[in-house]
């Protein structure tokens, strides 16, 4: 078995709270390493920008392919 396999599997057991509780536990570490290193909040906006489509790309594209896992 496989990590990708073992990854899928416990994906498809999760319902549409578990995966807002995850989204919210990113965002939350996400602010817990901006408050321990204040560094990461002194970049220019366009870096934080483009950050945001190089992660939204594959999932937004595969959302509107329709294409299947």
């Amino acid at each position: 078995m496989d990590f990708g396999n073992w990854m899928n599997r416990g994906v498809k057991r999760m319902d549409w709270i578990d995966m807002g509780c995850v989204k919210a536990g990113a965002m939350l570490f996400a602010l817990l390493a901006a408050k321990l290193w204040p560094v990461l909040l002194s970049f220019p906006l366009w870096v934080y920008a483009v950050a945001l489509v190089l992660v939204s790309f594959r999932p937004l594209v595969r959302f509107l392919s329709g294409e299947a896992v």
